[in-house]
């Protein structure tokens, strides 16, 4: 089944601004809740349901297998 997923910007740090500072184009892709609000990040209990992890395991395999010509 294919989804349109949307593509957005979420005022995150991650180290993936030291790679895009030299050129190098990067791209963030995270499981879970779609906030960071829903999510509790960077808190004692932030969290991740189960599910979501298991559909982005999914989403990247399929990605991979697609980018390395995978049938």
């Amino acid at each position: 089944m294919k989804v349109d997923v949307p593509s957005n910007g979420v005022p995150l740090y991650t180290d993936a601004r030291h790679y895009s500072s030299h050129g190098i184009p990067a791209v963030l892709y995270g499981a879970g809740p779609r906030s960071i609000l829903d999510a509790n990040a960077h808190n004692a209990d932030e969290n991740l349901r189960l599910n979501d992890l298991k559909a982005a395991t999914k989403i990247i395999t399929l990605a991979v297998a697609d980018l390395l010509g995978a049938q």
